[in-house]
């Protein structure tokens, strides 16, 4: 009793402990498998990082960063790996989803050009082996919490919004358009704790949940509402499960948490989207010049001309809302953070904060997502895991099936990854720093129902489904304002993407590769 006494008061003081290491095990104990936390609002674009504004890293982007306040998630960039190509290859939230869990191609995981929506088929095949079934089979203490958006939606639930599984009396009733309650099961992919909020409203969502203590009380499947700031509500739940408050877990085992946050999501239209409080402090009377700072702003990507007054108005007032958004996630991740400092776990435990797609925000006249432009298709994409990563900028080109295999080869489960996998493992390059030439890929692929194309390091191409392409040279013109012909680049750099392009699509067994659709404008491999 004695001796444990000593050792609490000893680090509790930050003293060294004979045979003991700093973080408290026996010297020469091998460390253990690392915990994963993996975070991912929805719509959260690259650009909207204050680490962008910093002198440091002023220049890394091209383009100027937004005027946001991110002080947490800016120290995970500073301690960690900070992407600057990272892409979403389907910018909508559930092609995302289903690609960043099952490493395959929305042609093959069952969501394919649209998300799960009333009336669609689409949704995650329920057999698939996915990157948390992978976790769960490696004794990790699996959980998810917020936004799931891949499960087929359907009208089976009753009039109080409790899942009843059928469409029949007292069934038949929906709890909205998009979302839907993933019922216990192959469809939950492997994770044991559930916590799911759902429907577009960041203070009055429904949830769901496995742990009765965090819905009132309620079983699986019968609706709770908690009437609270979404990410808040979020927050609490996974420092409960950290701090193991209700026995959710095997503390002895490694944890796998999984927390998609809704925000900065729309809505996004009026101040009570967001806390006011943020709201009035930060961006209520700030000038419009200084809250749009990019240069494609307010100008129509099809003609060139400016937007209305009124138009440029409401884009200002989604960006008001959309920045105050930012700031409260950021302080709820910083509590998380604090959270698991304070239980000594931050340093084995590897943290991603990412997005599953950008937002426009008036840049060439859009709002929302779906685009292959940078503000939509490039997204954050932080790892810091101080074990095997130092601080540095990574200009990889990530797909997102190729998050799958990459993080089970930084936890050193490669030979776990699925044989059905098709995206690529890039974590020794990640760790070493260095990949040899040839191992990064040159380009990334860009999906959309009714268009296709690639980014590379120096251009964007876009072909149209109606035979029309968009050609932007980021090196000169990085706010891609200026569509080029393919005659005004070297030749072997249009025949370079014309072919990337073909060979991505015939990798990923789209549609077009089968019809060879646009053959003037993308070179498919030969069969």
């Amino acid at each position: 009793m004695e001796t444990k006494r000593f050792v609490w008061m000893a680090l509790a003081a930050g003293m060294a402990v004979p045979g003991m290491a700093d973080n408290g095990r026996r010297a020469g104990e091998a460390s253990p498998q690392p915990n994963i936390l993996y975070i991912f609002p929805d719509q959260y674009r690259l650009q909207a990082l204050g680490l962008w504004s910093d002198s440091q890293y002023r220049e890394i982007l091209s383009t100027v960063g937004d005027p946001v306040h991110t002080p947490h998630i800016d120290r995970l960039a500073r301690e960690g790996l900070i992407f600057t190509q990272a892409t979403s290859t389907h910018p909508v939230s559930s092609p995302y989803r289903g690609m960043m869990l099952s490493g395959m191609y929305p042609s093959r995981n069952g969501i394919e050009n649209m998300n799960c929506k009333l009336g669609r088929r689409q949704e995650l095949k329920h057999d698939l082996v996915c990157l948390t079934d992978v976790l769960n089979q490696a004794g990790y203490e699996t959980a998810y919490v917020g936004k799931a958006h891949w499960h087929k939606t359907e009208a089976l639930f009753d009039q109080q919004g409790n899942f009843v599984n059928t469409t029949e009396a007292p069934g038949g009733h929906s709890i909205g358009l998009y979302d839907m309650y993933v019922p216990e099961g192959k469809s939950r992919h492997g994770n044991k704790f559930w916590f799911q909020q759902l429907n577009d409203n960041h203070f009055d969502p429904i949830a769901y949940s496995n742990r009765p203590e965090l819905v009132g009380g309620k079983k699986d499947g019968e609706q709770y509402r908690p009437k609270r700031f979404s990410t808040t509500t979020e927050a609490d739940v996974v420092i409960d499960f950290l701090r193991n408050e209700n026995n959710e877990r095997d503390a002895s085992k490694p944890f796998s948490i999984f927390w998609a946050i809704n925000p900065p999501h729309p809505p996004y239209s009026k101040p009570t989207d967001c806390d006011t409080t943020v709201f009035n402090r930060y961006y209520r009377d700030m000038p419009l010049e200084e809250l749009l700072v990019r240069k494609n702003v307010g100008v129509e990507a099809s003609s060139g001309k400016p937007l209305a007054p009124n138009r440029m108005k409401r884009i200002g007032m989604n960006a008001r809302v959309y920045f105050s958004l930012i700031k409260s996630v950021d302080e709820q991740i910083g509590r998380v953070l604090e959270a698991l400092e304070e239980l000594g776990e931050l340093d084995n435990t590897i943290i991603v904060f990412t997005s599953d797609h950008g937002e426009m925000l008036g840049s060439h006249g859009l709002t929302g997502k779906n685009s292959i432009y940078d503000e939509s298709f490039l997204v954050p994409f932080i790892i810091r895991y101080p074990e095997k990563l130092r601080h540095r900028t990574e200009d990889l080109l990530l797909g997102s099936v190729d998050i799958m295999p990459t993080m089970l080869g930084l936890m050193d489960l490669e030979a776990r990854i699925p044989s059905t996998c098709q995206g690529h493992d890039y974590s020794a390059g990640l760790i070493s720093g260095h990949f040899q030439p040839g191992q990064k890929p040159r380009t990334a692929l860009y999906l959309r129902a009714d268009a296709k194309g690639v980014r590379s390091d120096r251009y964007t191409y876009l072909v149209t489904q109606d035979g029309h392409y968009e050609l932007y040279d980021n090196e000169r013109d990085p706010y891609q304002m200026t569509s080029l012909d393919l005659e005004s680049i070297a030749p072997q750099e249009a025949q370079m993407l014309q072919q990337e392009l073909g060979r991505w699509l015939a990798k990923a067994r789209d549609m077009w590769a089968k019809t060879h659709m646009n053959a003037s404008l993308i070179r498919y491999p030969k069969k």
